[in-house]
């Protein structure tokens, strides 16, 4: 198993973070902003640690069936168990006027269609990147690696062209063509990214990040998972703008301890988060009388992610302990968890989210 990279893996900590606020009460042009480019950025790194590899094509099926399908199959039927029994009752959750087989057959399917992701709505991203880590992987070896710019330029005419379409494919497959390009784009400049010095970070983060608002300010608001992504011409700089500034200001923090532990249980962190939330929301409407309708300020948003974050670690803690539940094998429990860094030119990338 490759050693983990410490920006990447500080990426996906900062990264996962901006889901859960994302999916907390927030400000409308905030939430706005981080869909803009949260979800774009997580195919990107993705395809940061993709491989070319010599193994064989159903190996690597095999493998990123074990390492997506096989959590998002077990944490599917886990909280869909919990919506149905508990949080379709909670009134600030769609549910009791759901009719529980749709998102039952939500599970086999994984698309936003009829309320299919009620139970888990950030669930969808693993049967998605499943599909783009495939279409990748294959385009890769029958090309042996050439033309990947037109493969991705034709993969983004047709993502974009899918959502005039009335209809969803299956485990988001239209939204794969999208994801792919970031992907794709992750692959081909992972090496580009270095650390500079904050009189250089600082003035590029705040106006690439100013410049993707107001270019954000003019489209609809981003949603990957339903296949939203209103002007190609906006969505794409905006998206691409966040993500350098970001990955900018993160080669600044991949040395934060709490961003390199969520970052290496990310995944954890993406199939609980929602169900912890929606907890949390409960404690605080139920407990403490708060109306989840105006506790949309930015204080509130930072209370309702810290508190969810909290309460995400003990599931890590647990899951790491029963890393099967992942499609991962028992590790020695004598491994350290801290690993040193590795450069780049070492070629040696973990694990995609």
């Amino acid at each position: 198993m490759g050693k983990r990279i410490h920006w990447i893996d500080a990426a996906k900590g900062l990264g996962i973070i901006l889901v859960i606020m994302s999916h907390a009460p927030m400000n409308p042009e905030l939430r706005a902003f981080l869909f803009a480019f949260h979800m774009p950025l997580f195919f990107y790194l993705s395809g940061v640690v993709f491989k070319p590899s010599r193994q064989a094509p159903l190996t690597f099926v095999k493998k990123k069936a074990r390492g997506l399908l096989l959590p998002y199959f077990i944490f599917s039927a886990i909280t869909y168990v919990t919506w149905f029994v508990l949080f379709r009752h909670l009134p600030f959750t769609p549910g009791e006027n759901v009719d529980p087989i749709h998102p039952f057959t939500g599970i086999f399917l994984s698309t936003p269609e009829n309320y299919q992701l009620t139970y888990n709505p950030a669930i969808w991203f693993l049967t998605c990147l499943f599909l783009v880590e495939l279409l990748f992987f294959f385009y890769y070896r029958l090309s042996r690696g050439k033309w990947i710019g037109l493969f991705l330029l034709t993969a983004a005419i047709l993502g974009y062209g899918s959502t005039f379409l009335q209809f969803a494919l299956p485990w988001n497959g239209f939204v794969a063509l999208t994801a792919v390009v970031f992907y794709g784009l992750g692959f081909l400049t992972k090496t580009f990214w270095k650390t500079y010095s904050w009189k250089i970070v600082a003035p590029i983060t705040v106006s690439f990040f100013s410049l993707m608002y107001i270019i954000q300010s003019f489209n609809e608001r981003i949603d990957m998972r339903g296949n939203i992504l209103g002007e190609a011409y906006l969505f794409y700089p905006a998206a691409i703008l966040g993500m350098i500034a970001f990955l900018m200001l993160i080669q600044k923090l991949q040395h934060t301890k709490g961003l390199l532990y969520l970052g290496s249980n990310s995944i954890i962190v993406l199939l609980v988060h929602m169900p912890v939330l929606n907890l949390v929301k409960a404690m605080m409407h139920y407990g403490f009388g708060v109306n989840l309708d105006t506790a949309n300020t930015l204080p509130w948003t930072l209370l309702f992610t810290g508190l969810t974050l909290l309460l995400t670690i003990p599931f890590i803690v647990f899951f790491n302990k029963h890393p099967w539940f992942l499609g991962k094998k028992e590790t020695n429990k004598k491994t350290k968890m801290r690993t040193p860094q590795v450069s780049f030119r070492e070629k040696s990338y973990p694990k995609s989210i």
